[in-house]
């Protein structure tokens, strides 16, 4: 299945549906920099994965709440130890007991006996409805760091707020975090605040191999103060000076300049070629041509010039911007896009999956490449106040030499009918590459443009697999809210599915923007270029 939860490791535990154990948010927040309870158990299933995981608890935080409840009856017996005498843990409750049919906080005390170290605090849980039978254990491990926060001879601590301990200075940290582990933080603070089943819900998981609290309260601080893109005042598309006719007499060019060749695509009414435009000086140039065939509607040409001309007056090399437009009574109209041996994305990706079929074998690096060319290309949309909507493999074109450019959406709806869905409005829509704002309430902002890339990253990794294949159109907005995303493809990199989960994060805010995204690519493809 596509659509596995990040973490789908969970087990049922004791008969009881209604057995909770979890950090809430306040106490999460210290730890890792996310304001989201931490479930151990919710409903009776526990999470393994996180049970695997040592929650790292730094020098300033000396007790831990955790919150706990049953419905039904419950007996339990508790311990706590810790592997090293740095820490000598304590509990303040009754190692043994019935559960409380309330949620109620337990604490967990974790002073450091030495100034310098670090040690491993086991908390071992049995519980069962019939003790001593039917026994069921929970084990959590807590690994606590004792710092010696004065300054020495060979540390320098920067000046800061006496309120902020020392090592929480960005200069400091700066130079100590690798690619891999920004990358890594980056996802604690931005990435799902939910990952959970709506029947089987919880709030947030612990994903393998995020590490390191302090570079995660860094990351957090840093990426706070370097957004300097203000999304809400975005307005929903560029701003025109210029009406659609307007644009269709600039651009209009003789219908006898341009041949037809070969057909590129085809859909139920659209099609592309491959053609040729002859100038004014008798000069042939390869173009693409999009246009219809005659069995379509005055509204779908409507939707086909419109959408055609969306990216008109852009210029960047990773923007396929509309180069002409020949508009003629009684016969269909054509929007000339320059042609430079571009192949549509998706159709290339697909072409990669079987071996007798392959035209190109990409490597890690290569998929890198073309990840920064796509994010300079939406930097340069967004800079230009540009919304796409439609981010996703078909609307992107390749060349042999790998270099990518962002096309518009026209014709996209036909020539890729299964990527598009109408929920009973009348209106095709990409739902499957689309936020949960823009599902729900039509909302769109740079925020939902980085989902949409989110997905596109997917694609390249899985090479254009269909997302959410078995899921039903009208459950997605459900099935996003209860925690579902996309599962890691096979053999993709922790890091880049690091990037792809904060992409996918139910709040718009905490997703990063396009030039974050940049920084910590061109850093993982640093480190990547050093070991390849």
């Amino acid at each position: 299945m596509e659509h596995l939860l990040i973490l789908p490791l969970l087990l049922t535990i004791v008969d009881c549906k209604q057995f909770d154990l979890y950090f809430d948010a306040n106490d999460v927040e210290p730890l890792m920099g996310l304001a989201a309870r931490l479930y151990y158990v919710r409903g009776g299933q526990l999470n393994v994965n996180a049970m695997q995981y040592a929650l790292e608890v730094p020098s300033f935080v000396n007790t831990l709440n955790l919150t706990w409840s049953s419905k039904s009856t419950l007996l339990y017996k508790m311990s706590l130890q810790a592997d090293k005498d740095i820490v000598v843990p304590k509990l303040n409750t009754a190692q043994e007991g019935t559960l409380p049919d309330m949620p109620s906080v337990f604490s967990v005390s974790l002073p450091c006996a030495v100034k310098s170290g670090n040690a491993e605090v086991s908390l071992s849980i049995q519980m069962s409805e019939n003790w001593p039978n039917d026994v069921t254990d929970v084990n959590l491990v807590f690994k606590k760091f004792c710092l010696d926060q004065r300054p020495n001879e060979t540390t320098i601590v920067p000046e800061t707020d006496s309120s902020v301990p020392p090592y929480y200075e960005p200069s400091f940290y700066y130079h100590m975090i690798s690619a891999a582990s920004s990358l890594v933080a980056l996802a604690i603070i931005c990435c799902l605040a939910t990952t959970y089943h709506r029947d089987k819900a919880r709030d947030l998981m612990i994903i393998k191999g995020f590490q390191n609290n302090e570079v995660n309260m860094f990351l957090k601080s840093a990426l706070n103060s370097s957004n300097k893109f203000n999304q809400k005042s975005l307005p929903g598309s560029k701003t025109k000076v210029k009406d659609l006719h307007e644009c269709i007499v600039e651009l209009s060019v003789q219908r006898q300049r341009v041949r037809l060749q070969s057909i590129e695509l085809e859909g139920t009414f659209g099609r592309v070629y491959k053609g040729l435009y002859t100038d004014v000086n008798g000069k042939d140039e390869d173009v693409f041509v999009k246009t219809v065939t005659d069995q379509a509607s005055a509204v779908q040409i409507s939707v086909l010039l419109h959408e055609g001309l969306s990216m008109y007056g852009l210029n960047h090399k990773n923007i396929l911007t509309i180069q002409a437009v020949s508009v003629e009574q009684h016969v269909e109209p054509f929007l000339l896009y320059a042609f430079n041996n571009n192949k549509n994305l998706k159709k290339f990706l697909q072409n990669c999956k079987t071996s007798e079929s392959i035209s190109y074998t990409l490597t890690t690096r290569e998929i890198i490449d073309m990840t920064l060319q796509i994010i300079t290309g939406m930097q340069y949309l967004h800079k230009n106040r540009h919304l796409h909507k439609d981010v996703a493999a078909r609307n992107c074109l390749v060349n042999q030499d790998l270099k990518i450019q962002i096309a518009d959406n026209a014709l996209s709806r036909d020539l890729f009918p299964s990527d598009y869905h109408c929920l009973g409005d009348n209106k095709n829509r990409p739902i499957k590459w689309m936020a949960v704002e823009s599902l729900e309430h039509k909302k769109f902002s740079t925020a939902s443009d980085i989902w949409s890339f989110g997905v596109l990253l997917w694609e390249l990794l899985t090479l254009c697999q269909q997302p959410y294949a078995d899921i039903d159109p009208f459950e997605m907005s459900a099935y996003l809210q209860d925690g579902f995303r996309l599962t890691q493809p096979v053999n993709c990199p922790d890091e880049l599915f690091t990037v792809m989960a904060c992409c996918w994060a139910l709040a718009p805010n905490e997703r990063p923007t396009f030039s974050q995204l940049s920084i910590f690519m061109n850093e993982f493809n640093n480190q990547l270029v050093k070991f390849v």
